[in-house]
């Protein structure tokens, strides 16, 4: 009789407050992923199930500061410098009017792009690594000119 083992529980991507990532972002020089979803979205668990469970898509998020808001939430709020606004004001703010929404930020917070819709590993990954060339440091001077 043979004895099968079952395969290993996928890695869940961890979520911080808006607040916090967003300050992680800056203090580490490195972009932020603000995912937008629903309770009731049926693509945002595919996403969760299929695209954020993918190995290659996880090591790119590890590069990132994450945030997950809900876009219909309008009781739990942050505060993000003076603005206090509930989950789904900070939706719209970052122009997210359906779920699920991936907003792309630059460390200081400048919204690089958003995409709404699922999206497959292989549709999510050229998008999370343009955003993290175009936010790599710049190399030294001296280096530039070699």
């Amino acid at each position: 009789m043979s004895c099968l083992a079952a395969p290993p529980a996928l890695a869940q991507v961890e979520w911080a407050p808006l607040p916090a990532a967003l300050e992680a972002a800056e203090a580490e020089s490195r972009p932020a992923l603000v995912y937008v979803q629903a309770a009731w979205c049926g693509p945002c668990r595919r996403l969760e199930r299929e695209t954020f469970a993918d190995p290659a898509v996880q090591d790119r998020l590890r590069r990132f500061a994450r945030a997950r808001l809900t876009v219909d939430d309008r009781d739990r709020a942050h505060r993000v410098g003076p603005w206090r606004l509930s989950e789904a004001e900070w939706a719209a703010h970052y122009g997210a009017e359906a779920a699920p929404t991936l907003v792309l930020l630059a460390p200081d917070g400048t919204v690089l792009g958003r995409q709404s819709g699922s999206l497959s590993p292989s549709g999510l990954l050229p998008i999370l690594d343009a955003v993290l060339a175009a936010t790599a440091p710049a190399p030294p001077a001296d280096e530039a000119r070699r």
